[in-house]
């Protein structure tokens, strides 16, 4: 998983960590002198920040999808994970393949895998990306790629290449369209539909 920039700043989801750090470390700080563990300022400091490390990795890998935190604008970055199946059409002879795409995120990494199904000819890999809101219900994910084709499957003209696509996905519906082009100066259209 690579990071990817959002149009969330984040800025309100950090503070929001750093107060239930300083807040963690302040009851810490009371139980230790309660119970008489050493002086408080030995203890303060490493637990602000380990209180800030875990929370804020558990904000990264499960508290971000929680809906109360995307009603509250704590957290804005659109959850797009999942596996996304459908077909594209390219220039290339108005050819049509079933496709597959997967999805893993966090919220702030991301790692988009790109699958033609039938014939399994190559597979892409994102590299870079970038994800923000386009309207109420609607993400737009941008991000290049590198693809890797399978020899012996692929056509005797296809190597690897890089390229970039641009979807957008209806949050409500899991429907998801866009399109591609890549250094090979191919382009094509993007249909697919969350299962």
């Amino acid at each position: 998983m690579h990071a990817y920039s959002s149009s969330d700043s984040r800025t309100s989801a950090l503070g929001t960590i750093a107060f239930w750090a300083v807040l963690t470390a302040m009851a810490t700080n009371a139980t230790g002198a309660a119970l008489g563990l050493g002086p408080p300022w030995l203890i303060s400091a490493p637990t602000i920040a380990a209180a800030y490390g875990l929370l804020y990795r558990a904000v990264d890998t499960h508290a971000w999808r929680w809906p109360v935190l995307h009603r509250l604008g704590v957290i804005q970055v659109p959850i797009l994970q999942g596996v996304y199946e459908g077909h594209l059409v390219s220039s290339y002879k108005q050819t049509t393949l079933p496709v597959r795409v997967c999805i893993d995120q966090t919220w702030t990494r991301i790692a988009v895998r790109f699958d033609v199904l039938e014939p399994a000819s190559s597979t892409s890999y994102s590299i870079t990306a970038g994800l923000g809101m386009d309207g109420h219900n609607h993400a737009r994910l941008t991000y290049t790629y590198r693809n890797q084709t399978r020899p012996g499957v692929a056509e005797a003209d296809m190597n690897d290449h890089d390229g970039t696509a641009e979807v957008v996905l209806d949050t409500s519906t899991g429907k998801m369209a866009g399109r591609y082009f890549n250094f090979r100066g191919r382009q094509g259209t993007l249909a697919l539909a969350r299962v």
